[in-house]
């Protein structure tokens, strides 16, 4: 198995651990004391040359001094109702009283570091991670029922995870005074999330992001393995105000910056005859596939569904069929190789917009990701935050691992911008 590449100064003393694969108690990440470390600073010195912006890990960021620290999931508050409406329908037993449940306790050890060029903020960020997590969702046939069906988007147990790998970052924007969001200072994130929220209603989480003043706005940055594929950047966006309803569930602050919206995942079709659900695109024959692009829609070698009969039978846009009938092992729960993906992407602006202007380079390698990350230091977009030369931020960071929601975070870390 490949070891997780720190390349920090000398690329000395780093030693990482892998073998807990569910991330409850993972080794320490040690660093060679000549490089120096911060557990809640990141140090953004100026490069004498700005590493290539292609995911591998140049030279060059050894300059960097790294803040090495630990992200872990913590109880997320009770949920009220159910949230797997598709499977659970109304009986919350089903699903477990924390949403966070069955990761709580899951950890990750991660690496940042930092530089800039004057015009470009410059962020590598590695962390552990044995699994390249892309099963999101997929739709599966039920042999049981004959009916289709979607693998959960929030776990009900820890061997109920469909989701694929994320991270965020959020930052606080400036108000015109200059001053940062009351509170972020000294809660970074937290002080953007509302629990016990009120009055849930179907698809409803108890627990929101909002800002608690109107006016202000904070930058939330969110990668996503699979529906970043193709935009190689953040799915970038804001948390604002709840509009009114603070304190509900119904409130929700998050929104996304001006753009082109780099995926479409609401993947049910309906028939309007039988009154069946069913996956919303497929792909005939292909196996192990996780999302599907809009190339592929526009080009025929992927189809919409048009039909979905009483027995499971799909008829597609192409007039041809798939009986999953025919073949219950590829089709099943869990493991079949031609369950279908619950997304199609796109590249979005690119890099163009707004949306995707926060850029991202690199992969996973085995034993974890490692991802070089790239915006202007000012975008010139007011609901973005800008990153100035001479100055510090209040940050805070989040991993998901294999998680629609349920993410292991550090908050209250510092960001130094040096000259």
């Amino acid at each position: 198995m490949k070891t997780l590449k720190l390349s920090l100064i000398l690329a000395v003393s780093i030693l990482l651990s892998f073998t807990n694969c569910t991330h409850e108690d993972p080794e320490p990440i040690i660093i060679d004391p000549g490089v120096g470390q911060s557990s809640d600073t990141l140090l953004v010195a100026r490069f004498t040359t700005a590493p290539n912006f292609d995911g591998d890990i140049d030279a060059v960021w050894d300059e960097a001094r790294p803040l090495i620290n630990k992200a872990t999931v913590t109880a997320a508050g009770d949920r009220i109702i159910p949230l797997n409406t598709i499977n659970s329908g109304t009986d919350a037993s089903l699903e477990p009283v924390d949403l966070f449940d069955p990761f709580v306790g899951e950890s990750y050890n991660y690496s940042l570091r930092g530089g800039h060029d004057g015009e470009y903020l410059y962020l590598l960020f590695e962390w552990q991670d044995d699994t390249d997590s892309k099963e999101r969702e997929s739709w599966y046939f039920d042999p049981v029922s004959s009916t289709w069906k979607q693998h959960n988007k929030y776990a009900n147990h820890k061997n109920d995870k469909y989701y694929e790998d994320k991270f965020a970052m959020m930052f606080p924007i400036k108000n015109a005074q200059g001053d940062y969001p009351q509170g972020f200072e000294g809660g970074t994130c937290t002080v953007t999330c509302h629990a016990n929220l009120t009055d849930p209603q179907p698809g409803q989480k108890t627990t929101r992001h909002y800002m608690e003043i109107n006016g202000e706005l904070a930058d939330l940055w969110h990668w996503k393995r699979n529906r970043n594929v193709l935009s190689q950047s953040v799915d970038d966006g804001y948390v604002r105000d709840a509009d009114g309803k603070e304190g509900t569930a119904a409130a929700n602050g998050r929104k996304g910056d001006e753009g082109i919206k780099m995926y479409d995942d609401k993947p049910i079709f309906t028939d309007p005859v039988t009154g069946f659900k069913g996956p919303k695109w497929v792909i005939k024959d292909q196996e192990s596939y996780y999302w599907i692009t809009l190339s592929e829609l526009d080009s025929g070698a992927a189809q919409t569904v048009t039909g979905v009969a009483a027995n499971g039978v799909l008829t597609l846009s192409d007039a041809s069929t798939i009986d999953p009938n025919t073949d219950l092992v590829a089709y099943s729960e869990g493991f079949g190789l031609k369950r279908f993906p619950s997304i199609t992407i796109n590249p979005g602006g690119a890099g163009n917009d707004f949306r995707s202007d926060t850029q991202v380079r690199g992969s996973h390698i085995g034993s974890g990701w490692q991802l070089e990350i790239r915006r202007k230091l000012n975008s010139g977009d007011p609901t973005d935050a800008e990153f100035v030369v001479g100055e510090s931020m209040p940050f805070g960071l989040a991993i998901f691992g294999n998680a629609a929601i349920a993410h292991a975070q550090t908050n209250f870390l510092t960001m130094t911008i040096e000259e």
